[in-house]
């Protein structure tokens, strides 16, 4: 008997449990207390809350593409060693608007040209110039800096100017190191022409 007994209780407990853990629905329109508001978006690489972009600092998608493309090219004719780098094109909200990369890139070159992105929408300079501060420098290559882990050191991302103001980041990321992501990344700046 007690046997029937705990089984019809462990039997009750697994078919009540995934009701239980249900959350409640929401009450009608006009009843009970109103969910708090949704925290505002933020880009995957914007260091802080969205914003609305107005259209004089929007990067037209077919500028952006034809700047990743140069970028990607160039680095794939860097001698004496090809560069499979990962390139990006960034809104103000740290939004990506282009991403490209060579076949057979690695996947930490993207998080590291999401970063240098991050890096360059929060500080407001170059990376390879923040990567030059003395208290960046004093810190040491692979600190945690201002706080923030995703700050990154390493040159390849630039600001996109528009009228003396920013409108976005372009960044490069390859194996062949930030000299060469400089020069790719220069090659691909030359397609922003406002």
């Amino acid at each position: 008997m007690k046997r029937i007994l705990v089984s019809a209780l462990l039997l009750g407990a697994v078919v009540a449990a995934p009701v239980l853990a249900q959350t409640p629905p929401a009450p009608p329109a006009g009843r009970g207390p109103a969910a708090p508001p949704a925290p505002p978006p933020k880009g995957p690489a914007g260091p802080g809350p969205a914003m609305a972009i107005p259209a004089e600092k929007q990067i037209p998608l077919a500028m952006a593409l034809d700047a990743a493309q140069t970028a990607v090219d160039h680095c794939l004719k860097l001698t004496p060693r090809a560069s499979q780098a990962a390139v990006m094109v960034v809104d103000l909200n740290g939004n990506i608007k282009v991403q490209l990369a060579a076949d057979g890139t690695g996947l930490p070159f993207y998080d590291y040209a999401r970063r240098k992105a991050y890096t360059v929408l929060k500080k407001k300079m170059t990376s390879e110039d923040f990567g030059k501060l003395p208290e960046v420098v004093a810190a040491g290559r692979g600190a945690v800096l201002e706080g923030d882990a995703e700050l990154i050191t390493f040159p390849g991302a630039m600001p996109i100017m528009k009228g003396g103001e920013m409108i976005g980041v372009f960044s490069v990321s390859g194996p062949t190191g930030g000299n060469e992501d400089m020069k790719c990344m220069n090659a691909g700046m030359t397609k922003f022409k406002f």
